[in-house]
């Protein structure tokens, strides 16, 4: 097959100060690329036939050259705000609901479509791609990348799981809570026509509670389907306790960290959990289209999920109609041809978090949750979130008298502020890029316009 550069090429050599590139013969320059390389200052020259081999093209390795240094200093965050355009004109802190644009991931979908644009199909490295994303979640999670299946949605992901679980042993009950994300519980919910009974442990004063667990984890438990972080008001729950209780009483545990992954540190064989879902668009800063499930190793022989398809095979190129031969590593819970343009968005909205890394992102988050909430008391406004930073994740929620959020939304929107509605609350989520002064500016801006 043949090389090809594409723009997303042109424009890491540009960052990595190289001014000249010498083609050799067979290596295919698409358009897209010979435009960013006149932008960019890098001068193209054609080799000839026979070139020595140290004037031949190879695909820099390893993402841009990223700033570096603490994240509690301002100005690390100042040059790191330069890799989100949409920084320049706008407030984002909508990252509970999607994660603004990276250049880095915008590279990277360049990099599939220009590959789909010149080559037409490529698939050996569409799916080196889909095994990169893989690899990058892994190591988000302190997992190993055979134990990473990959999913259009948590929706999916979580279907899989319950389809592969046999109600043996007299254990038929799945508890989950009631501040997961409506899917979770639409999916359990569903699986009772197959003999699941799911009860759900209640969320009192938006949060959930270690004694309430012990009253609905019993012997009968065959799974707790829990959140790390809920959704609506950012309470964050200690999973070690939790998870602890439910294996004391033989039950499974499936935690939904969608809400949590980017800026929480997690590390799923520390905390000994069974499976864990998360999609990518939030504050994994990628797209919508692509989640990812662990499966603990030792789990997979004994699961034979129903929601499959032929990349959940041990072969999917066997094409043996007859024949259901599952993988034998977590790949089993893939299921059709895997979403490739999201996981060439995932894999490097994940490299951005991992170069980081989630701890120094947590302080950062934990940081700007202070200055919420501080700034929420000046203004009058009810935080419905925790107070004890410990207990919260990135969300601060706060509460709009009438329960009309949508209309807060739509107002922050006309002065550039991108929050996110929910239910009764509009929620102020930031990520690592966000500023001191600016959650200042979002916090007053709400309190002006609940008081119009």
């Amino acid at each position: 097959m043949r090389e090809f550069i594409t723009s997303a090429d042109l424009e890491n050599l540009a960052r990595s100060g190289t001014t000249q590139l010498v083609l050799r013969p067979g290596v295919v320059l698409t358009e897209a690329a010979r435009e960013t390389a006149a932008r960019v200052g890098v001068r193209i020259v054609d080799s000839p036939a026979g070139a020595p081999a140290a004037e031949s093209w190879s695909k820099p390795g390893g993402p841009p050259a990223w700033p570096r240094g603490s994240l509690m200093d301002e100005s690390v965050v100042a040059a790191w705000r330069e890799e989100f355009p949409i920084l320049a004109d706008a407030i984002h802190v909508g990252n509970c609901s999607q994660g603004p644009q990276s250049r880095h991931v915008r590279r990277a979908i360049e990099a599939y479509l220009d590959n789909w644009l010149t080559v037409g199909m490529d698939w050996d490295y569409w799916m080196a791609e889909v095994s990169r994303a893989k690899a990058e979640f892994a190591r988000l999670i302190g997992a190993s990348p055979d134990e990473i299946a990959v999913s259009t949605s948590v929706s999916e992901a979580v279907s899989s799981v319950a389809s592969a679980l046999r109600t043996a042993n007299g254990r038929r009950k799945v508890v989950a809570t009631e501040a997961e994300f409506p899917t979770v519980g639409h999916v359990w919910l569903a699986h009772q026509k197959y003999g699941y009974k799911v009860e759900f442990v209640p969320v009192r004063d938006g949060q959930l509670m270690l004694d309430d667990y012990d009253r609905y984890v019993d012997q009968d438990t065959l799974v707790a389907s829990i959140t790390h972080v809920y959704y609506l008001n950012g309470f964050k729950q200690d999973l070690e306790p939790v998870v602890r209780l439910a294996h004391s009483r033989g039950s499974l545990v499936l935690v939904d960290a969608y809400q949590s992954l980017g800026t929480c540190p997690l590390d799923v064989k520390a905390l000994d959990i069974d499976f864990l879902a998360s999609g990518n668009l939030k504050y994994l800063l990628g797209i919508p289209g692509i989640a990812f499930l662990y499966v603990k190793r030792d789990l997979v022989p004994g699961l034979t999920p129903a929601v499959t398809g032929w990349f959940g095979q041990e072969n999917p190129f066997s094409f043996e109609v007859r024949l259901l031969d599952y993988a034998r590593d977590a790949r089993r819970f893939d299921t059709g041809t895997p979403p490739v343009m999201p996981a060439f968005a995932a894999r490097a909205g994940m490299e951005i978090v991992n170069h980081l890394g989630p701890k120094a992102i947590s302080d950062r988050v934990d940081m700007l949750s202070r200055v919420a909430l501080d700034a929420c008391r000046r203004h009058g406004l009810k935080s419905v979130s925790p107070e004890d930073i410990s207990r919260k994740g990135p969300t601060t929620a706060i509460d709009v008298p009438g329960g009309d959020s949508h209309a807060v939304e739509v107002a922050l929107r006309a002065r550039n502020i991108i929050a996110s509605a929910r239910g009764p609350v509009i929620r102020v989520a930031p990520h690592f890029f966000i500023r001191p002064e600016d959650i200042e500016r979002v916090v007053g801006e709400i309190a002006l316009i609940l008081r119009r």
